[in-house]
């Protein structure tokens, strides 16, 4: 589906239909809300200008009504999705009007009074949920920049949330990891792209340490938090916080995240049994991840099982590809919030 979106988001059709563009706005956010399927939901407003779109959504915002404000943020988070790899700065269009409508969710804080607590705080978790992927959907394209963007807005909406600590901790380590000290010949560069590494690898640390603080038992902070660990070259504390982000861990991105991390850690430490097998565990949670069929098909060469490494990645460039085979490529977006907020939408 996300790249049926992707094709039908980016279509250069003109053509509008004669009714207002507000019910036409209205219409494709309730068949979103009734069939989940933005693909299909999205075809009326194909070929909208921004202004378009922010009239539509000024609409629907005035009109209040939180099941319709909730499921347009949800199609807006999807197209976003959907668009951020071929266009960031079209994605982030999309991710700015679903901003506006999930914001909305939230009453003004004159009237909060009578909201009960606990609609209140179900409210809260959907436009933090909401930012936070909009967040790692950039993080997973590497652009820090727009994901920092999007994941203050959740750390003000959930300043507490180890999962929203997690997303800022995640943009640093990201980032860190893209500075690489080796990449420069001189020497000045060197040390200021080690420093610069430095610097993010411990505010990442302390985002985790608080996302760890916040829920001891949320298994993607000590996963992480190992990958911090293994940047900084320090393998011997690397270990036990992947091992335990391992054993908490439920979700298959988790999950898959870990083994991929333990794998990277034993290859480093010429453990190559050990990282066949942490390998092959990412690549049997995610099949079609780009990165797992790429460290597996290295160990085996580096094992002398040259044979084995052809056939593996043969395998993977015959199959076909799955809507969501990209998402695994980095491991940042995050799925399970998506998940959440789609199963939220089809109530």
């Amino acid at each position: 589906m996300i790249m049926r979106v992707a094709a039908i988001a980016v279509a250069a059709l003109l053509a509008q239909p004669d009714r207002s563009a507000v019910e036409t706005y209205r219409e494709a956010v309730a068949a979103y809300l009734a069939s989940g399927n933005a693909a299909e939901s999205v075809k009326p407003l194909v070929g909208w200008t921004n202004e378009e779109f922010e009239a539509a959504v000024q609409a629907v915002i005035r009109r209040a009504d939180p099941k319709e404000l909730e499921a347009a943020a949800a199609l807006h988070l999807e197209i976003g999705i959907a668009v951020v790899g071929l266009s960031t700065g079209g994605a982030q269009a999309y991710f700015e009007h679903g901003s506006k409508l999930v914001d909305a969710v939230l009453p003004p804080a004159a009237i909060r009074r009578g909201v009960s607590a606990e609609r209140l705080n179900e409210m809260t978790m959907v436009s933090a949920t909401w930012h936070r992927v909009a967040s790692t959907a950039f993080l997973s394209v590497n652009d820090g920049v727009r994901a920092r963007l999007f994941a203050n807005r959740a750390t003000r909406i959930a300043p507490r949330s180890a999962a929203v600590l997690t997303v800022q901790g995640m943009i640093d380590e990201v980032e860190a990891g893209l500075s690489n000290p080796d990449d420069w010949d001189g020497v000045v560069q060197q040390i200021s792209s080690s420093r610069e590494r430095g610097r993010l690898l411990v505010r990442a640390e302390e985002s985790f340490r608080a996302a760890m603080a916040a829920d001891p038992g949320y298994p993607l902070a000590p996963i992480r938090m190992g990958r911090v660990e293994f940047l900084r070259g320090d393998f011997k504390r690397a270990q036990p916080y992947l091992e335990r982000g391992s054993g908490l861990a439920r979700e298959p991105r988790h999950q898959f995240l870990a083994a991929m991390f333990m794998g990277a850690l034993q290859l480093e430490q010429n453990n190559l049994t050990a990282a066949r097998r942490s390998f092959e565990r990412a690549l049997v949670i995610a099949p079609q991840s780009q990165n797992a069929v790429a460290a597996l098909s290295f160990v085996e060469l580096m094992s002398g099982r040259a044979g084995r490494a052809q056939q593996i990645a043969r395998a993977f460039t015959s199959a076909r590809l799955d809507e969501a085979w990209w998402a695994y490529k980095t491991g940042t977006l995050d799925l399970e919030g998506l998940q959440w907020l789609r199963q939220r939408v089809r109530k």
